[in-house]
Parts: C-alpha cells; structure tokens; sequence
C-alpha cells in the first residue's frame, strides 16, 4: 500500500462528539456542509490519484470517535472503488445502533461521510496495481456480502472467530479477495 500524502486533510468540526449516539437526529447545516466538503475533498484526491496512476480501488478511514488515547486516528475503514461511470462509492460494514446486527452497505462518499462524525478527516490508503485488481470485482459484486458475519461487536478482537466488528470485515474482504 502507498499512502496518498495530499489525502489526509484535517476539517475539525466546531464541537466534537466522541462517538455516534443512539439518538436519531437530523443532522445540521454545518454537519452537512463538513461531511460533503470533506466527501468533495476525497473525490478530488481519489480523481487526482486515478488521474496519475489508474487508481481504482482505494481504503478510505474516518473519525467516528476519539480514538487518540489508545493511539488510533481513525475509527472506521471501508473500500472505496471507481465505477465506469467515474463515480465513487465505498462498501463499509455498519452495524445497527444498540443491536449485535451488522450489515453490508455501498454507499456515495457524502453517505460515508455523514455519519456525525468525531473530526472531519479521511485517510486514504491506495493498494498496489495487483491488490486493485484482485479487490475491484470482489467490491463489485455479491462475493462483497461472503465475508459479512454476525454477531457484531465493536469491541471484537480483529482475528477473533465469535464476533465481526467493521474495519475487521474490511482486513476479512482483502484476504479473501487476495486468495
């Protein structure tokens, strides 16, 4: 993997959450501004980097929570591929608030990001030519779900067997398409 240096930008939001509450609210102008700015700032790297280089497939983190103490920036990972068309759309595991459920979802980069996020931040890691390949049919198509197991727990032990959490799922797809 080769990271993309111009990819980590930094848009604080004006008051930090550590987390995504249970609570349904809808989200603020400024919340929607940040979260499809920095969606906006994303795609003009992942374009930039498909531009130079072919990228296709690329991991994309966010800050769902402060993670800092325990050393980690970012709290969530999902795939990010380029469809045909030259849209974006990120395959990410999510699970339902409050339940052991997880499920799949492929979404547009301003749903990835619109998520009451902790910082408005992404990373952006893009794979080798040959890990693209292998991840980019996978992402594509049903074989995306053959990875997805339950019960969740955010909590789960990255190569445990009883639980699957979201960036686990995401370490679980890259292997498998690499098999």
């Amino acid at each position: 993997f080769k990271c993309v240096a111009a990819a980590c930008f930094v848009f604080i939001a004006g008051t930090a959450h550590a987390g995504r509450g249970c609570e349904e609210k809808p989200p603020t102008a400024a919340t929607l501004t940040q979260a499809l700015t920095l969606a906006e700032k994303t795609r003009e790297s992942l374009e930039s980097s498909y531009r130079q280089s072919g990228t296709q497939v690329a991991l994309l983190a966010r800050m769902g929570q402060d993670l800092s103490k325990y050393g980690v920036t970012y709290s969530h990972a999902g795939w990010a591929y380029r469809q045909p068309n030259g849209i974006w759309r990120v395959v990410h595991k999510l699970n339902n608030c409050g339940t052991a459920d997880g499920f799949i979802y492929r979404q547009g980069l301003g749903d990835f990001f619109l998520d009451d996020l902790y910082r408005y931040q992404a990373g952006i890691t893009v794979p080798t030519p040959a890990v693209q390949r292998a991840l980019l049919p996978y992402l594509t198509s049903g074989k995306v779900l053959t990875m997805q197991s339950q019960p969740y727990s955010m909590l789960s032990y990255a190569w445990g067997q009883k639980y699957q959490q979201s960036n686990q799922w995401a370490i679980e797809t890259l292997a498998a398409a690499m098999e």
